[in-house]
């Protein structure tokens, strides 16, 4: 049986607007992936002493997580699963770095602790809000990420004292926040 194309060409274009909007859409989850596939080679890079190749792949991680985030801003692509989706690659990526400064005593086991709480209260909070977006927990991730960066230009156990403070003090604000945030959401739903 032969198959007829439709003699308007709009209705030939349908389908492939269709198909196109599916693949861009997935664009931002995809850069999501790559960057959350990535980690353990950075982990491996850093772990084994090879700064300048993990600094690189940090770079380029860095960019990949601005990418993301811009193309679903841009294009209007935002969906609370890629926001999710961001923010867990996001804490694995930290988790995963601070873990191996950990491992190399540079900095103790509470701050592993801290930040995974960080993460935790936020996670918990976004089931009460459509919003997700959190500015304090915005600073936090990349007070994190510049600590995580920073690691590849200084060193020495001042850097890390520094970079735990400012840790310290980044979840003290970022939880008040949340619990500020998470007390105007009950009561909203109260009425």
């Amino acid at each position: 049986m032969r198959q007829t194309l439709p003699d308007k060409p709009e209705a030939r274009s349908l389908p492939r607007k269709e198909e196109t909007s599916k693949i861009k859409s997935s664009i931002p989850s995809a850069v999501t992936a790559v960057r959350l596939g990535l980690i353990p080679l950075l982990v491996f890079l850093v772990s084994s002493g090879m700064l300048f190749y993990g600094a690189v792949l940090f770079l380029l991680l860095l960019c990949a997580d601005f990418l993301d985030g811009y193309v679903a801003r841009r294009f209007g692509l935002s969906s609370k699963f890629g926001t999710c989706f961001d923010v867990a690659t996001d804490f694995i990526f930290v988790f995963c770095m601070f873990l191996v400064f950990n491992s190399k005593g540079f900095v103790p086991d509470w701050v592993l602790v801290l930040i995974t709480l960080v993460f935790a209260q936020f996670v918990i909070t976004s089931f009460y809000s459509d919003k997700i977006y959190d500015r304090v927990g915005k600073y936090y991730g990349s007070l994190l990420y510049g600590a995580i960066g920073l690691r590849f230009i200084l060193s020495g156990q001042f850097f890390y004292d520094v970079a735990t403070v400012g840790i310290v003090g980044f979840a003290a604000a970022s939880i008040l926040s949340r619990a500020v945030f998470f007390v105007k959401a009950m009561r909203a739903r109260l009425g």
